[in-house]
């Protein structure tokens, strides 16, 4: 979402925690029967991928290495190396151990990423559907008819992160950290490869590594500046390559070895992750051969079971979307009959009003452009090529898409696209862990930032709180991860941060891969059914053959014999039991022009480009013939809503506040503000946060965090909302305390929402948070109490409703006689009659919910009483008004608390779907994942248990499908 610059091609995704299970033999004594039916799931489960091993023994001789349609050695002699470096890698070819890793390594970049062209898919389409002039009119900073040289294309378009080319220079340039890192890592001598991956640390043998290959880091940059103009982007580079000279060497958080630690992680992790792919696949097939054949030659009526519950196994596809939000698609489907469209266009009429008066603001660099808004709202535009997917979804599905889903607070991707893609929450066992894209862990003394290399850190904080991803709790299927992260155990990647890096300049780089993968194997799958068919007649004319004919009975066994064993060859490269699909870009180009913007609704727009990529999708499954079995299900991780004047929270607050003080404060940032490149950290020797008065932080325009350390529990303790009235900066004299809680409010009250600050310490189980803010002037502190499940909402100072939960939401249609009723019944149940002193009367979470999704502010309540659940979420939490964007340079915010923002799609759709669907009112994105999971296992969800932090939704879903 921010300009990636030189740091692009070190932001790629991470490994976390692989699961390996023991050896065993094939035993078909005991064949999984559900319902009277074998379950083919659970002997994968149970017989096949239990007796899989991460062995190395059987692959070192046998394997032979095409690159690019050419051997290695003839690939490798093919790149731009220098001779002797080209002569000494040849040399080791010939070592397997060398060589086996190295090849998978660059299938990975090479055949995978490369052998496709560049033109832009969605923009061929367009040209089918629409004549020339229709297109020309509908041109935008994104999208013009004809292709333009790079240094004609327009502002916009050079204002994002500059992308990654996967071309011969950068397998080079990989090739050589390989070659250079002599220890790989110790797994490449083991028989076994290791569960996890180790990342670097700071011992003498990850230091020696470190220093021999940062000259090469160094030396490539030297190179790389020397030939650019001057500018922002190579004063960048030489401060980099300054810090990498031998005086710098030990320097605090030097950017130098940042970037090569990143960079020697990146290789080596992604070599073992390759690596551990192909011994997966080939050992999971000797496996799967070994028992069919013995299944076979023990139980033939068995094997037929098996094959026919394979013929008709489940299938499901979990899609999950950036910034995808329902009230806008509904909003789309019929622009006249509901609010949504008509009520944002008057807000952008009105946008001046939002300005703060007496607050210093800018505003965006971009100024959006709403042409088609404001034709919507005059007229709905009707064409079949303009959102045909979402058209037919709406009319067909409506009732099992959520009327108000749900995102998280804060409302921000790092957050939240580890929950719709696991459906672990964020705090407890086997939460993420991850509250907001930047946090302080007080424990180790050490600032998190994910715009950066940062982001290789995300899979590492996963793992260590044991989170179980899909690719985890589904490792006995087949599995595909198309450009998401946390994908360690899925069989076949295509890897999330390659597809940010190199799709925004190669429009449609990870979609067309992955539509390139799913038609091959659309292609296979029906041959496999074939198989299977042929297979299961086979097998019972076998059966009837009678005994004594040895010669007809010898010949069909061999016939068998010989088809299971290719059988087992294909079986893992048809349509994957399960899929996982990420897409960036709505959220990406939202912020950039706006969440409305002609970029974004137009049909040549980032929406409707979204609709084609789903088409396409869905009919890889329908030529497979297994669409009828796949549920399928889509998430956003939250909204966006715009942004016309922006300030930056710590500039309002302290720098007027140090002149009156008379003294520094010392605040530490620690993030970019949006629109900005990315930050570097040190991985082994970062900046402390200790004798800092603040530690400041953005997101997405949005949420603003503030970290303070003055609890007298400690340093390591978040303070609460008492201590922070009596707060002592480090420059202040003895006893000079102050309120920086009412300061912070108090010179922010034009532009601020409210904060958020903990009143009590918070457990799983018990909070209470003071929520602050400022109406006509006045300031109102209200409390959330926590207790279990029930909650309590209470004015303190003032008697305005920070969260508003009197007013009906404006951009839904108002309640009809019924619900009305339900809304005032709700209401004074959880408003009026609920007493502070009686938590019998506090209404329960679920009652919250249905009472705040009438309001603009969905699921308010709960998810502000369980912001500090997880103790990294910062002392206060800082949420800007609507129209207002908290460090910002774009139009496009989300992190903040309006229904924009809070609004995330969440919806499941196929045939599975039965006609008595219990309508979906207000449920959280986090369900996605627990609803496909028990339809895929048959297994039930229990939230708060095995990890699992939300509940599933399939018995609203009335599935058609036999058990």
């Amino acid at each position: 979402m921010k300009n990636r610059s030189f740091s692009s091609i070190f932001t790629f995704s991470v490994l976390s925690l692989s699961m390996l299970s023991a050896n065993s033999s094939a035993n078909v004594s005991s064949i999984p029967v559900v319902g009277g039916v074998v379950n083919s799931a659970e002997i994968l489960k149970n017989q096949i991928h239990s007796s899989v091993i991460y062995t190395t023994k059987t692959v070192r001789d046998a394997a032979i290495f095409t690159i690019a349609g050419i051997t290695l050695d003839a690939y490798i002699l093919s790149l731009p190396l220098e001779s002797d470096v080209k002569k000494s890698i040849i040399a080791k070819l010939s070592n397997p151990s060398y060589a086996i890793p190295l090849g998978h390594f660059l299938y990975t970049f090479v055949d995978k990423y490369g052998d496709m062209d560049n033109e832009d898919a969605f923009k061929a389409y367009l040209k089918t559907q629409y004549d020339e002039e229709t297109l020309t009119g509908f041109s935008h900073s994104l999208f013009t008819l004809n292709d333009v040289k790079k240094e004609e294309k327009p502002e916009l378009a050079d204002s994002h992160h500059q992308g990654l080319t996967i071309d011969r220079k950068f397998i080079a340039n990989m090739v050589i950290v390989y070659d250079e890192l002599v220890q790989i890592g110790e797994w490449k001598d083991l028989e076994v490869l290791p569960e996890r991956y180790t990342y670097l640390s700071d011992t003498p043998e990850d230091r020696k590594i470190i220093d021999k290959i940062q000259p090469i880091i160094i030396a490539g940059m030297t190179k790389a500046a020397t030939s650019m103009d001057e500018g922002e982007m190579r004063g960048a580079l030489e401060q980099i390559i300054e810090e990498g000279k031998p005086e710098h060497k030990g320097s605090v958080n030097n950017k130098a070895e940042a970037l090569t630690i990143t960079l020697i992680d990146f290789v080596r992790l992604n070599v073992l992750k390759s690596y551990r792919q192909f011994v997966y696949q080939e050992q999971r097939q000797e496996v799967l051969n070994e028992w069919l054949q013995e299944s076979f030659k023990e139980d033939p009526n068995a094997l037929i079971s098996y094959l026919e519950s394979r013929q008709q196994r489940r299938l499901a596809v979990q899609i999950t979307v950036d910034g995808l939000q329902q009230g806008l698609l509904e909003g789309l489907m019929s622009p006249l009959e509901k609010p949504f469209i008509k009520q944002i266009y008057q807000d952008h009429l009105k946008h001046e009003n939002y300005k703060p008066q007496n607050e210093i603001t800018t505003q965006p660099e971009h100024e959006q452009q709403l042409s088609f808004l404001k034709r919507l709202t005059e007229k709905e535009y009707k064409n079949p090529s303009y959102l045909p997917f979402f058209t037919e979804l709406y009319k067909n599905y409506d009732n099992s898409i959520v009327d108000v889903g749900i995102s998280s607070t804060p409302t921000i991707s790092v957050r939240n696209l580890p929950i719709i893609k696991t459906g672990a929450k964020v705090s407890g066992k086997g939460g993420t862990g991850i509250p907001n894209f930047h946090f302080v862990d007080r424990k180790e003394d050490r600032a998190y930032y994910f715009f950066g290399n940062d982001a290789l850190q995300l899979d590492r904080l996963m793992d260590a709180n044991k989170v179980q991803t899909m690719f985890d709790r589904l490792d006995y299927l087949v599995t595909l991860n198309c450009n998401a992260q946390y994908d360690w155990n899925a069989h076949t990647t295509y890897d999330g941060l390659v597809n940010l890096g190199a799709g925004e300049s190669l429009r449609d780089f990870g979609e067309k891969r992955c539509l390139r993968e799913l038609t091959q194997r659309a292609e296979i799958e029906k041959t496999v059914s074939t198989m299977r068919a042929d297979l299961i007649e086979d097998i019972r004319v076998y059966n009837g053959i009678f005994a004594l004919d040895i010669y007809s009975k010898l010949t069909q066994k061999w016939k068998i014999q010989q088809n299971l064993e290719s059988l087992s060859k294909l079986e893992q490269k048809g349509m994957p039991d399960y899929t996982l699909i990420y897409n960036p870009w709505p959220d990406h180009f939202a912020h950039f022009t706006g969440p409305f913007s002609d970029e974004i609704l137009m049909p040549t727009g980032e929406l409707n480009r979204l609709d084609y990529w789903l088409t396409q999708f869905t009919n890889t499954y329908k030529d497979a013939g297994v669409y009828d079995r796949t549920l399928w299900g889509m998430a956003g991780d939250h909204g966006l809503s715009p942004v016309y004047y922006s300030l930056n929270p710590e500039k309002q607050v302290f720098d007027p506040l140090q002149t009156e003080l008379g003294y520094p404060l010392v605040i530490k940032k620690i993030s970019s503000d949006e629109g900005e490149g990315p930050k570097i950290t040190n991985a082994l020797n970062y900046e402390s946060n200790k004798e800092v008065d603040v530690v400041v932080a953005s997101t997405a325009g949005g949420n603003f965090m503030m970290d303070f350390f003055n609890s007298a529990q400690g340093w390591k303790v978040q303070p609460t909302y008492a201590e922070l009235t009596m707060w002592t900066p480090v420059n202040a004299q003895k006893g000079g305390s102050i309120n920086v809680v009412n300061e912070i409010a108090s010179r922010l009250q034009e532009s601020l929402d409210y904060l958020v600050v903990r009143e009590t310490n918070c457990t799983l189980d018990e909070c209470n948070v003071r929520v602050i803010g400022f109406k006509d002037g006045v300031r109102v502190d209200e409390l959330i109490s926590k207790k279990g499940n029930r909650l309590f909402y209470q004015p303190v100072i003032g008697s305005s409703q920070l969260l508003e939960l009197d007013v009906l939401n404006p951009y839904k249609s108002q309640p009809n006689d019924a619900e009305l009723v339900s809304y005032q019944e709700l209401y004074q149940r959880c408003m009026v009659s609920a007493v502070s002193d009686n938590v019998n009367s506090w209404c329960t979470e679920q009652e919250w919910r249905e009472l705040t999704a009438y309001t603009a502010r969905p699921d308010s309540v709960n998810q502000l009483a369980t912001l500090y659940e997880e103790d990294r979420a910062g002392t206060i939490n800082l949420f800007p008004k609507f129209g207002v964007g908290f460090n910002t340079k774009v139009p496009g915010r989300h992190a903040g608390e309006h229904y924009l923002e809070k609004d995330a799609f969440l919806g499941f759709w196929g045939t599975p779907v039965g006609p008595n669907v219990t309508p979906l009112t207000s449920e959280a994105n986090g369900s996605l994942a627990p609803t496909l999971y028990e339809y895929l296992t048959q297994e039930t969800v229990i939230e708060n248990n095995n990890g699992w932090g939300y509940p599933s939704l399939l018995d609203d879903l009335d599935i058609q499908l036999s058990k």
